[in-house]
């Protein structure tokens, strides 16, 4: 006992030592105003189960506290001088939680004043870029004011003691301030005043009209970054530019991207990639639905837990607009951190997005039943977010020398667990007295010797109280029997004073008694004085009888991962339970349409292998092979749509200039487009996702593989690489003819103003490239001493067009503008590569003939609007015979499903031969996309995109019953209807959860319908 005794002093005077070297100069920069308060108070804090971390917990021990950091935690003794102690015994101290994506106390942006037209160039003054969305200048430490932090006391509530928040508007917007959560100055809640860089692709308040678009905004990301590097190498600033030095200088604080979907992190993610940062992506909560390629991408994620409500779904006429994926989503976002930790990806939880921040330890807890682990729920609120903002050393855990940031919880707090008080750095926030005596119970409260049955019942901290009466009453026939009266009682309970009153009309008083008293714990009796009804005062007591019983929980906390395993790719209707592979496939007795010499072959066979087509009517079927008996049906390679605007996020068109030559469709694929695979059934493998047609010069295509349940960057055609295209447009859309009486002052309102945009491109892009190729030509010593040329994304991809590595589709109507712009092709030393729609082409062939120009048009479009009053349905047969390579395209998600008939009018209009009819929806498009080596054919070593027919394809009776993309089984008919009997079932089985959860009393929502977006080249907005 000696030994151990002198070791608790040892451990004592060491301890004592520590706080007197901390805290004898504390960091206090103002001046005292009045007399110094030399107070340092120490918390002692005894008794409680100590979780230190998401991975140690001690059973019992203490945690010592003082100006605010944690001194000590574990089992040690202190002299009881100027200590506060507090008996926690019975609870649980853990870490408090910390915010990690917040916009808290911020000042709500508003659009700066203007007029009603477009906005073309920036309002806001000084040395800044160039484009109002882009402000990393922003602090947030700056702009963060106490009154606008409304909702401070539900973050408290929630179990948050720290809050990372930044000015959540524009597209670069600035760094983030972290703040503890007490009752000090905002200048003392300051923990780091910059502690993280803050992205987004919405441009926020802006009114500016570029970007309008989400690839138009990637693209301005880009730019930026080109230029803050290039504005970081200049030998001499003769422009000084402030967003560019901060956007440089925040390159060293975290990366955080504010996005919506799952999509959005992959996106976010190419950039991070393309200029070496970490990402760490604040998601929508839908990351479970693309996983594989989110962990692909290295990328860290701060996830919400804004789990939805179910749809109220007893109506069933309003349940039929309520798409599967919608379903889908209600049952398995609340299993999104259970997936992400599966997964072994890094995330924090966030309450962003919650409607109602008082769902939020209720929506945690929902994650824990849906097989999140507690203590990685608890790690992903501490640790990690501490991990993910720099501030380890500080948060996250309860250490010696960190902030003394926690919450003391009764039970457990990923159960049914109540958090009483949050601790923020050292500053003590009571939820619920922890001291608060449980009076609850049953009392024999004697009146001035009446007894009445006492039952005080509720929550410890809002006990509710009812007084019973007994009486035995004679009824008029002389029988006697007791007779209870329930009566509501006014009760409060402060500290251990009580009030207690209410009216009754016994045998013994009538009317109100008021009782005021005292509550002694330890006896479990309370007593006081008070008044009868009239007015009589007298003493009063109670004893308590009976302890409260809790009742016992109606379930038991139970962990579920079932419904996990029904996820699908993508999750919606027709989505598959795994992924398909490629296969080997023998196809044979089949009538197969070639598009090479041997033309249309009876009883031919086709054999597939390695996603490449290995055989045509040669040998029989390799081993391991599924044979596929194709007699009395026809065999094609996939149509190829040259002009589509299916699956695209968030806008078609940059409008915001008249060239946006630097966005790229590839930035912005849509890979859960259900047109994808309803463009299968229609037998389309191959597609070129166009730009629209807002402005002359417009964006990079998409060339994709229809590869449903596949990811975008999956989806791309890796030849688009290389061999890329872009959008040009003429017509009234450029022009802004049609836009309305606002949209007259962008350049150009007239065609002649088109001719001017496309020449002063090629000039600029000349330029552009005399200049880099000066400065290459320099010496290594030479090029040190100047500048280097500025990065210009716009006029790369122009100058990507003179050096024939971008070729070119363009939106044209009229022939008088299709000679212009051949003629500007000719004196600037490009070829137009493709007119589409063309619809007055057969006016021009003979020179789009001479200029080498292709030919993309409409089958029998017209009259739609003016400038196509005279397309005629014989435009594809003129084209054709005139030997202009010529296609027919959709341009519409609907009509790209129904291309066949499409080229079937070519037969009609103009007497073009099958073969060449459908070499028009097929070859013809793969030639202009100069793809032909890959597909457009059946041809040994070309992709095994096939399409098996139940009938000639230019049919109006041929259906589509197999579509195969590189070899892949993407479509199958037998096994479409397969699925949609799955689906039938899978909505019946979600609806009636549903059902089940709103007689259980969940909140609901109003049944509604999702939309899907179907662009258009005049598509303006975002959609989606």
């Amino acid at each position: 006992m000696a030994n151990r005794s002198g070791g608790s002093k040892y451990i004592l005077l060491i301890l004592w030592s520590f706080f007197l070297v901390n805290t004898a100069f504390t960091q206090n920069y103002s001046p005292e105003n009045g007399v110094h308060d030399p107070r340092n108070t120490t918390y002692v804090l005894t008794g409680a189960k100590i979780v230190v971390s998401a991975d140690k917990t001690l059973p019992v021990g203490m945690i010592v506290v003082r100006d605010g950091i944690i001194q000590n935690v574990g089992i040690v003794e202190i002299p009881p001088v100027d200590v506060v102690k507090i008996d926690v015994s019975g609870y649980t101290i853990y870490p408090a939680f910390i915010e990690s994506y917040s916009s808290a106390g911020m000042p709500k942006a508003t659009p700066r004043k203007g007029g009603r037209g477009p906005q073309l160039t920036t309002l806001k003054e000084g040395p800044y870029y160039w484009n109002e969305a882009i402000q990393p200048e922003v602090n947030a430490y700056e702009l963060y004011k106490e009154k606008h932090f409304k909702d401070k006391e539900e973050y408290l509530k929630a179990g948050f003691a720290a809050v990372s928040t930044h000015q959540a508007d524009g597209i670069m917007r600035g760094t983030s301030v972290l703040l503890a959560l007490t009752t000090d100055p905002t200048v003392d809640n300051v923990i780091k005043a910059e502690v993280a860089n803050h992205y987004s692709f919405s441009k926020g308040s802006s009114r500016q009209s570029y970007p309008s678009s989400q690839m138009g905004s990637i693209a301005l990301i880009r730019q930026f970054f080109y230029d803050a590097k290039w504005f970081a190498n200049l030998n001499e600033v003769t422009k000084e530019n402030v967003s560019l030095q901060e956007g440089l200088n925040n390159l060293k604080l975290p990366q955080v991207f504010g996005l919506t979907t799952k999509l959005e992190i992959l996106r976010a993610a190419k950039i991070a990639n393309e200029f070496n940062f970490n990402l760490i992506a604040k998601g929508g909560g839908d990351e479970f639905e693309r996983i594989r390629e989110i962990k692909a991408t290295g990328a860290k994620l701060i996830v919400p837990v804004n789990f939805p409500d179910p749809f109220d779904m007893t109506d069933p006429y309003a349940t039929r607009f309520v798409s599967l994926s919608d379903l889908k989503r209600w049952e398995l976002m609340p299993y999104n951190p259970y997936f992400l930790y599966r997964s072994g990806i890094p995330f924090a939880l966030t309450m962003d997005g919650l409607k109602e921040k008082s769902d939020f330890i209720k929506n945690i807890r929902e994650a824990v039943k849906h097989g999140l682990p507690k203590n990685e729920a608890l790690r992903a609120l501490t640790q990690t977010p501490a991990e993910f903002l720099k501030i380890d050393d500080k948060l996250g855990s309860l250490e010696n020398g960190k902030l003394a940031n926690f919450l003391i919880v009764k039970g457990d707090l990923f159960e049914d667990g109540e958090i009483y008080e949050v601790w923020s750095k050292g500053d003590r926030k009571r939820i619920k007295d922890i001291n608060r005596a449980d009076i609850r119970g049953t009392y024999d409260l004697n009146v001035k010797n009446f007894v009445y049955e006492l039952k005080i019942s509720g929550e410890v901290d809002k006990p509710s109280a009812y007084v019973y009466v007994f009486e035995i009453k004679t009824g008029s026939n002389g029988i006697s029997k007791m007779d209870t009266t329930k009566i509501k009682c006014d009760f409060e309970l402060e500290d251990l004073q009580l009030t207690l009153s209410f009216e009754t009309h016994d045998q013994t008083h009538d009317g109100l008694i008021q009782l005021n008293g005292s509550y002694h714990p330890g006896l479990g009796i309370m007593d006081g004085t008070g008044t009868l009804p009239d007015g009589t005062w007298i003493a009063w007591g109670a004893i308590r009888s009976e302890k409260h019983k809790e009742k016992k929980k109606e379930k038991d906390f139970e962990v579920d991962t079932s419904a996990a395993s029904s996820l699908l790719y993508p999750n919606l209707s027709y989505g598959f339970s795994e992924l398909p592979k490629q296969g080997i496939y023998f196809i044979k007795n089949a009538t197969v349409w070639t598009n090479e010499e041997a033309g249309i072959v009876e009883n031919g066979s086709v054999t597939i292998r390695n996603g490449k087509i290995v055989a045509v009517n040669s040998g029989g079927a390799p081993g391991g092979a599924t044979v596929i008996d194709a007699k009395g049906k026809h065999v094609t390679c996939g149509i190829v749509d040259e002009h589509s605007h299916i699956a695209i996020s968030k806008g078609v068109n940059e409008s915001g200039q008249a060239v946006s030559a630097e966005v790229r469709i590839g930035d912005v694929v849509r890979s859960d487009d259900i047109n994808i695979y309803r463009q299968l059934a229609g037998g389309v493998t191959a597609a070129q996702l166009l730009h629209g047609s807002a402005n002359p010069i417009g964006g990079q295509s998409a060339l994709i593989k229809l590869k449903w349940g596949f990811s975008p960057e999956e989806m791309l055609i890796e030849d688009s690489l290389t061999d890329g295209f872009i959008k040009f447009a003429l017509g009234e859309n450029v022009k802004q003819s049609n836009w309305g009486d606002n949209n007259t002052v962008r350049f150009p309102q007239t065609r002649l103003g088109v001719e001017q945009v496309f020449y002063d491109a090629f000039i600029r892009a000349k330029e552009y490239k005399s200049a880099w190729e000066r400065y290459y030509n320099m010496s290594a010593n030479k090029r040190e001493q100047v500048n280097a040329p500025r990065k210009d994304l716009e006029l790369d991809a122009i100058s990507e067009i003179l050096d024939k590595k971008r070729f070119i589709t363009c939106h044209s109507y009229q022939q008088g503008e299709i000679n212009m712009l051949m003629k500007v092709g000719d004196s600037m030393g490009f070829t137009v590569n493709t007119f589409t729609h063309i619809l007055e082409g057969y006016k021009v062939a003979d020179k789009m003939k001479e200029h080498g120009a292709g030919a993309s048009t409409f089958s029998d479009w017209w009259a739609y609007k003016y400038e196509v009053k005279e397309a005629i349905p014989y435009n594809a047969a003129v084209l054709h015979a005139m030997g202009i390579i010529t296609a027919i395209n959709s341009d519409d998600a609907e009509m790209g499903r129904r291309l066949n008939q499409e080229a079937a009018k070519a037969v009609k209009y103009g007497g073009v031969s099958q073969e060449d009819a459908w070499k028009m929806v097929t070859l013809n498009p793969a030639k202009l996309l100069h793809l032909d080596d890959r597909m457009g054919s059946i041809k040994v070593g070309k992709d095994a995109d096939i399409v098996i027919w139940s009938d000639n394809p230019l049919s109006i009776h041929a259906k589509v019953e197999k579509t195969f993309v590189d070899g892949m089984l993407l479509y199958d008919w037998e096994r479409s209807l397969e699925l949609q009997q799955r689906d039938r079932l899978e909505r019946k089985r979600i609806i009636t959860k549903m059902i089940d959860a709103k007689n259980g009393g969940a909140k609901t929502r109003k049944a509604t319908m999702r939309k899907n977006p179907k662009y258009h080249c005049d598509s303006e907005g975002e959609e989606l």
